[in-house]
């Protein structure tokens, strides 16, 4: 690597700590995963007749001071004389699935947490359009088809009759066919579909796409089958690339279970049966960063005690079929090079006994900002998978996290120091977002490549950082001007003890 290619140019973005790129050297300092804080209340539940159950597949956006909810709903229609099924056989679970139907809907709110359901009038139900209903829409080809794991992003460079982009499976309910499709939108609400569907290979999850300004292509992320040498398949992720949202590359598996996985001491019914794998993705790009690529995945555990069968290879009555879900970390520099973060223990974490995310919980995608704060929607339930799919109705729920709060460089009580890799930046203030509690503090020198500070911003110049905040200024000598060090190479030596530092970023203006 070249001297050139070894320098960050970090320009005005943020700079967070998900793994060691920003890192040179570290003495009493170690990265630590922060879970969110979950109070196990619901802010969503099913109440419209046309929704039965809701999915945890879902999106929120905040436009304006509103947020928007995009969410798939499941309206249980048998015909006369069928039951309710609320066993966990696999014959309960296609008697239940055969008599449902999923339709994307919508609602708003103004806080985040109360929602309201607008009367939209585009889709008709029972004779009438007085609901929140967006989809199948009444243009669309494809007569009464059933949607699943829709998520919705707004494309920065689209016309605006097109700002809108959604990637949803489709079940046509006449050929028993599904394929993951692609739709348009001028503002949310009224979707055409897109020229190229359907867009092969699996896709009953949550499947994520945006636009990645970086490598300048839309990036999905959907499910992938793989197997093992005994043949019994897995679930993983798989990454597309596009350049016009309509002509797709598949390149493949990016994220599944590894030999750590496999080797997890756990009892199992047999020893070529992995004990988890990945069904959802949850994979974005951390607004106001370089190269900062989240993934929230959901992570299935198979604790089911059904017998494996002695012939054939039916998923449904495998022993090991999925039971309980939560939701890991995972960091990457490019969206394709996936670490898994916190030692791989849940980010998201199960609810206590009765809770409605006590037994499975999914991630939304994108976390919507809110002040200084970060809030994750994610759907739970009271059941496990084997415990009867019919009871499994569903509720959305809210975990809250500090911004740029994933991951943090911690030092101890004694004192620590970091230091980055050579940085180039543009900008007039260093701000940190750090937590030093009360006795604290951080100190920051700007040097050369060599070591050598510049003048005026040594060690013995730099003033305390001191207390709790997503933006505290750093300076030297009371001054916080570092625009005279703009476009020069630089290394931030930290010296830190009993705080938490989270990101840091030169800022222009005041």
């Amino acid at each position: 690597m070249s001297q050139t290619d070894s320098i960050r140019d970090i320009g005005c973005h943020k700079e967070l700590f998900i793994d060691d790129a920003p890192i040179a050297s570290v003495k009493n300092v170690r990265l630590t995963m922060n879970a969110p804080y979950q109070d196990h209340e619901p802010v969503f539940l099913p109440e419209a007749p046309w929704e039965y159950r809701i999915h945890p597949y879902a999106t929120v956006m905040r436009e304006g001071g509103v947020f928007r909810l995009w969410y798939l709903a499941y309206e249980w229609d048998p015909p006369a004389g069928v039951e309710l099924p609320v066993a966990g056989t696999a014959e309960d679970a296609r008697r239940f699935w055969k008599h449902t139907r999923g339709r994307l809907c919508y609602a708003e709110s103004n806080d985040g947490v109360h929602w309201e359901r607008p009367r939209l009038g585009l889709v008709e139900y029972r004779g009438s359009g007085d609901n929140n209903i967006l989809g199948p829409a009444v243009h669309d080809p494809v007569q009464q088809p059933g949607w699943n794991g829709g998520t919705v992003f707004k494309d920065p460079i689209a016309p605006p009759e097109r700002q809108y982009k959604l990637w949803s499976q489709i079940v046509v309910a006449e050929e028993g066919k599904s394929g993951l499709s692609g739709f348009y939108s001028p503002d949310g609400l009224r979707w055409t579909a897109c020229e190229s569907n359907p867009i092969p290979g699996h896709c009953d999850c949550l499947n994520v796409v945006f636009w990645d300004e970086r490598i300048e292509q839309y990036v999905g992320y959907s499910r992938l089958w793989t197997a093992d040498s005994h043949g019994d398949r897995y679930r993983a992720v798989r990454r597309l690339v596009s350049p016009d949202f309509e002509h797709w590359e598949d390149l493949g598996a990016v994220l599944a279970a590894d030999e750590v996985d496999l080797g997890l001491p756990v009892k199992r019914n047999r020893q070529s049966r992995q004990i988890m794998d990945f069904h959802g993705n949850c994979v974005f790009k951390y607004a106001g960063s370089v190269d900062v690529y989240l993934a929230l995945p959901e992570v299935w555990w198979h604790w089911s005690a059904n017998p494996f069968p002695t012939e054939g290879r039916d998923q449904e009555k495998m022993g090991g079929f999925p039971d309980t879900v939560d939701v890991q970390l995972a960091t990457s520099r490019d969206g394709i090079k996936w670490q898994r973060a916190g030692g791989r223990n849940p980010f998201l974490r199960l609810g206590p006994p009765d809770a409605g995310d006590s037994r499975m919980i999914y991630a939304f995608t994108q976390p919507v900002q809110v002040g200084d704060e970060l809030w994750i929607y994610y759907g739970g339930f009271r059941y496990g998978i084997s415990e009867g799919v019919a009871l499994k109705r569903g509720a959305y729920f809210r975990a809250r996290l500090r911004l740029d709060g994933f991951i943090s460089a911690d030092a101890t009580y004694e004192g620590g120091e970091l230091v980055t890799v050579p940085l180039r930046f543009r900008g007039e203030r260093l701000a940190l977002n750090a937590d030093t509690s009360a006795g604290g503090a951080i100190r920051v020198q700007i040097e050369d490549e060599g070591g050598s500070p510049f003048g005026g911003y040594g060690m013995g110049e730099a003033d305390e950082v001191n207390g709790n905040s997503v933006r505290h200024f750093v300076s030297w000598g009371g001054s916080p001007r570092v625009d005279g060090l703009a476009g020069r190479v630089v290394r931030l030596r930290f010296h830190m003890n009993g705080c938490k530092l989270y990101s840091f970023q030169f800022v222009e203006g005041n």
